[in-house]
């Protein structure tokens, strides 16, 4: 009887370990390994083309976006429409990546006076930021494919005429 009940207890340990290993594995490990493989392709596919992660530095988007925060850019959004006054996108500048919002579009002119953002000679109302902007500027005819981009925190963000071939995407969240 003993030796029965041992080797039913190793039937059974034998059993147990491969209802673990087909738990895990699947019931044809090769092709789990094939599928793993496959999803991990497409996810770095996904985060590298489309969905680019960016992380914040610093306080130029301060209060809407804080430093530290991570955020998704999309590759795609402009892909059919033009970008609009008032998106928040990512650029490429000096081998940097940086966060900024639209605030003029091509054709417009732009300039800082007496601390506003003037588009077009008329004083930019956005709901984004009340401060004013500590310099000035002389006004700036944008071209085509040209774009004017600043941060929310006006007192300490770089402001600049973007060429659109310098968007990467914009900001989903």
């Amino acid at each position: 009887m003993d030796a029965a009940k041992l080797e039913i207890g190793a039937i059974s340990g034998v059993e147990e370990k491969s209802e673990w290993r087909e738990f895990v594995f699947g019931a044809r490990p090769n092709r789990t390994l094939v599928r793993v493989v496959i999803w991990c392709i497409a996810t770095v596919t996904f985060f590298h083309q489309l969905l680019v992660p960016i992380q914040i530095i610093g306080s130029s988007m301060n209060p809407t976006y804080e430093s530290g925060s991570l955020n998704l850019v999309n590759r795609l959004s402009y892909a059919k429409t033009p970008p609009h006054k008032g998106d928040v996108i990512a650029l490429k500048a000096d081998d940097e990546l940086l966060l900024k919002r639209i605030v003029a579009t091509p054709g417009e002119t732009i300039s800082i006076s007496n601390g506003y953002l003037m588009v077009n000679q008329h004083r930019l109302h956005d709901r984004f930021t009340t401060e004013k902007i500590p310099w000035e500027l002389d006004p700036i005819a944008l071209g085509p494919n040209e774009y004017f981009v600043i941060g929310d925190n006006r007192s300490v963000s770089v402001f600049c005429k973007i060429k659109k071939s310098q968007i990467l995407g914009k900001i989903i969240f």
